[in-house]
């Protein structure tokens, strides 16, 4: 594992994910982070149902080929 949740968990989000949801550009823009940074933290806005966050953390584990590290709130930590 080359990245440490204890730090990415104290970072600022680098992806936030609003009323528009899971686009391509977001998609495209996760997948260069992850690739970089190997991982991420992702903070999904207040207009975002609270009940969603699980199957849209898993959809974009599923179209990045990532996997979910972590889901607090509305905040998704994602690992390559």
């Amino acid at each position: 594992m080359s990245y440490n949740i204890d730090k990415i968990r104290h970072e600022s989000p680098k992806i936030r994910i609003g009323k528009r949801g899971i686009t391509e550009n977001v998609i495209h823009e996760i997948k260069n982070v992850l690739k970089k940074d190997r991982a991420l933290k992702i903070k999904c806005l207040q207009v975002v149902p609270s009940e969603s966050i699980r199957a849209i953390a898993a959809n974009i584990s599923k179209l990045t080929d990532s996997r979910v590290v972590e889901i607090r709130g509305k905040t998704i930590i994602l690992a390559l």
